[in-house]
């Protein structure tokens, strides 16, 4: 049994560091279809990705995420979750679907659908020798992205994918995720608050000694610490309110 999809997924890290160097057309069409082939629930497909290597428009999206490789890397996605193509269909339908796409089972389909295209577009891009790094902080402004995108209403955009040749100096490295005993649960939920515990306190020193080791001890700050800081700041507070001026959760 060949472990080569193993050993590729176990390698990734985001990659934030792109040489100036596009990205071949044949391979996007590549990365599309291998995207298309992942599964899609009730065959819904709710879902469109938007490609971009437009600098203007990589501009404007940088605006609004901050980040510098929106704009610097070899291509650019968007990917978008969709039922303005069911809306079209409910037109011309004796049924009511609104009441489906407008709900927020809708929305989890179509989150779900987008989610799983993007990984085997990722997992696909590794495999070809890319980089990539997936970019929520285009949720920073969903309205900013809307009109930049052209988006119509019963769409959103969930989150982008920045990916290209990676630069000479790119030194990435996996990080270290949870012990496979703190993420595996089998049959039953284990719920044991002790267990928990020193499981995440083990976490916690292996997190600290990788960035140690990478910052040559100019950072050691644990996974509890670090999800700690960023959980407890307000994030985005508009959502629901951006959900529902898209066309979600009205039901």
């Amino acid at each position: 049994m060949s472990e080569h999809v193993y050993n590729l997924l176990k390698q990734h890290h985001s990659v934030r560091k792109f040489k100036k160097e596009p990205i071949l057309e044949s391979h996007i069409k590549q990365l599309i279809e291998a995207g298309q082939s992942a599964s899609t629930s009730s065959y819904l497909q709710a879902y469109s990705i938007i490609g971009i290597n437009d600098p203007e428009v990589k501009e404007d999206l940088k605006e609004v995420s901050g980040q510098p490789y929106v704009v610097e890397n070899g291509y650019l996605f968007v990917f978008v979750m969709d039922y303005y193509r069911h809306s079209i269909v409910n037109q011309e339908s004796k049924h009511d679907m609104e009441t489906s796409f407008e709900s927020a089972e809708g929305l989890l389909v179509g989150t779900i659908d987008a989610t799983l295209v993007a990984q085997n577009i990722a997992a696909t891009a590794e495999d070809m020798g890319y980089g990539i790094v997936y970019l929520g902080s285009l949720r920073n402004d969903i309205e900013r992205v809307r009109e930049v995108l052209n988006l119509p209403e019963h769409t959103f955009p969930l989150f982008g994918m920045a990916l290209g040749i990676p630069e000479d100096d790119e030194d990435g490295s996996p990080k270290p995720r949870l012990p496979f005993e703190h993420v595996f649960h089998q049959n039953q939920y284990d719920r044991d608050v002790e267990s928990q515990r020193e499981q995440l306190k083990a976490y916690d020193q292996t997190v600290s000694d990788y960035y140690s080791a990478r910052t040559n001890g100019e950072r050691s700050e644990t996974w509890s610490n670090q999800i700690a800081n960023f959980m407890s700041s307000k994030q985005r507070l508009d959502m629901l309110e951006q959900l529902n001026k898209s066309g979600f959760i009205r039901k």
